[in-house]
């Protein structure tokens, strides 16, 4: 009879545990899901950078058609918000296209920087901006606005603008590397078609990328 009841209280266990990890995980989805952007972030865009930058609403039109075609599995993340710079102020992350992203960096006080290239020696965004111009693969820019204030991100005179070319990715999502014993906010890159992962991130003083693992 002991071991009857035993059996019976293990069953309860086992569909009590993974009742409440069913239950619990459609949260933890809803809570890492990307924020809705804002109905004003083409308006943000435009001020902030210049009428040549479109933001990405969608992937890239161009597909290889392979034998075997890889399903997408990651949904197309256009617009993230985090502390970047570990300032305690949120900056926003805004996917955009622009084919002359050197053009108003003047006019518009924002910086082309290149850190995909700079990791490989070849940092100067007046050269490596023509690499992949034609690429419709690589026509996806980053632009990254450092917030100031109580507005942060939207401050009319944000602390800093980036817009960031040539990383390799069709998908992007927040994460965390190590930089100098410490972690530190960073953006995920990854290549699905290619199946490879990367980071960008803010060291104290510019924006580096890193193959994964490699920092």
């Amino acid at each position: 009879m002991r071991l009857v009841r035993l059996a019976w209280f293990f069953i309860a266990l086992f569909f009590v545990t993974w009742g409440w990890i069913l239950w619990k995980a459609p949260k933890g989805q809803a809570e890492d899901h990307p924020p809705q952007p804002p109905a004003d972030l083409a308006d943000i865009v435009k001020k902030q950078f210049g009428p040549c930058f479109e933001i990405a609403t969608e992937r890239s039109a161009v597909k290889v058609n392979y034998l075997h075609p890889q399903k997408e599995t990651s949904p197309w993340v256009m617009f993230l918000t985090a502390d970047l710079d570990g300032d305690g102020v949120e900056d926003a992350i805004i996917v955009a296209r622009c084919k002359t992203p050197l053009a108003d960096q003047g006019k518009y006080d924002y910086r082309v920087v290149d850190p995909y290239y700079t990791n490989f020696g070849y940092g100067d965004p007046k050269i490596t901006a023509q690499f992949n111009s034609s690429d419709p693969y690589h026509q996806n820019l980053l632009l990254v606005i450092h917030g100031a204030g109580k507005e942060a991100w939207r401050a009319a005179k944000p602390k800093a603008k980036f817009v960031i070319i040539n990383l390799p990715f069709d998908s992007l999502s927040l994460t965390r590397v190590t930089l100098r014993k410490r972690q530190v906010p960073a953006l995920s890159l990854v290549e699905e078609e290619q199946q490879l992962s990367s980071a960008v991130f803010w060291d104290g003083k510019k924006y580096r990328w890193s193959d994964a693992g490699s920092q």
